[in-house]
């Protein structure tokens, strides 16, 4: 295995792997440069400031600044990287819609601590919006990690990506299931394990929670379950040969039930072949806690998907 790739069963967080993912990038792409909202420590950015200095920016908390810098250099054919907080990434909407979106600027955004996943920050903190947010902006794709090593293909494909895109981290240190062999395509779900009676589409750390829970529960079903990493553009092919073969889907996300995986699958379904579906995700603010009983009380744990499941599976019959 490649050395910079961790070790699978690793306990690690994907915004801590950005740093070197970043880093390893953007050695062989001088263009591409860090405008960060005073996150470049959270996201592990030091080996690449002390390395390039003259193309790390740090803005301090003034995320719509950022923004307007970031536009102003990708004007200039630098590919600049975003990086701030997901839930921040609502005062920046203006400036993303008229500076970015109107100029078909070539900006790249890192939302990082995405959903529940700064649990014990509290709601201001929790990222519930940013997916829906930024889906609804033309020419602008979107990428949710769902393990630290898959940064290590993102970040090449997301610099290279002819638009801007939305890069979705998390904060929670979790399990590595992914290694160096795991495909990474913009647009490109990765099935991730098959089963007969219902499809389960995830993203981001859902994705390692849903092979854990599908393996529990294989006496009882079988599911295929998805790693839906780019919510845009959706990868319809893959999610609805799936769909069409097991005849029911449960989506997973760590956002708000409204405007992100759920939404967009459902609006790919019902335009193509509507069948049972059920979607997991919050339907309000989260508590602050520890990040398992956060997740939990806000729906999105193993009862939750289970509730699902067993929901979809009714309305087959």
């Amino acid at each position: 295995m490649n050395s910079i790739y961790y070790p699978k069963g690793k306990l690690l967080a994907i915004r801590y792997a950005f740093g070197e993912a970043f880093y390893e990038m953007a050695k062989e792409n001088p263009q591409a440069v860090v405008v960060t909202a005073d996150l470049g420590g959270s996201v592990n950015l030091k080996k690449f400031w002390d390395a390039y200095p003259e193309r790390y920016y740090n803005c301090g908390v003034a995320e719509t600044n950022m923004i307007g810098i970031c536009a102003g250099l990708a004007i200039m054919g630098y590919t600049p990287f975003a990086v701030t907080f997901g839930s921040f990434i609502g005062r920046t909407i203006d400036h993303i819609r008229q500076s970015i979106g109107q100029n078909n600027l070539n900006v790249k955004i890192v939302g990082s601590h995405g959903g529940v996943s700064n649990a014990k920050d509290g709601p201001s903190a929790h990222a519930l919006e940013d997916l829906a947010m930024v889906r609804a902006m033309p020419d602008m794709a979107i990428v949710v990690i769902a393990d630290p090593n898959q940064l290590f293909k993102a970040v090449p494909a997301v610099n290279e990506y002819e638009t801007s895109v939305y890069l979705r981290l998390y904060r929670e240190p979790l399990p590595i299931f992914l290694d160096e062999e795991a495909p990474f395509e913009i647009g490109k779900a990765n099935v991730m394990c098959q089963g007969d009676d219902v499809t389960i589409v995830a993203c981001g750390p859902q994705v390692g929670f849903c092979m854990k829970w599908a393996e529990e529960w294989a006496s009882e079903f079988s599911a295929t379950v998805i790693d839906c990493h780019t919510l845009k553009p959706l990868d319809k092919d893959t999610l609805l040969a799936s769909a069409r073969k097991t005849g029911a889907v449960v989506t997973v996300e760590d956002h708000n039930i409204h405007g992100g995986l759920g939404s967009a699958v459902a609006e790919m379904l019902v335009e193509n072949d509507p069948l049972p579906m059920k979607r997991v995700g919050l339907k309000g603010f989260a508590a602050s806690g520890a990040y398992v009983d956060v997740i939990n009380a806000a729906g999105i744990g193993k009862a939750g998907v289970r509730k699902a499941v067993e929901d979809v599976l009714a309305m087959k019959e």
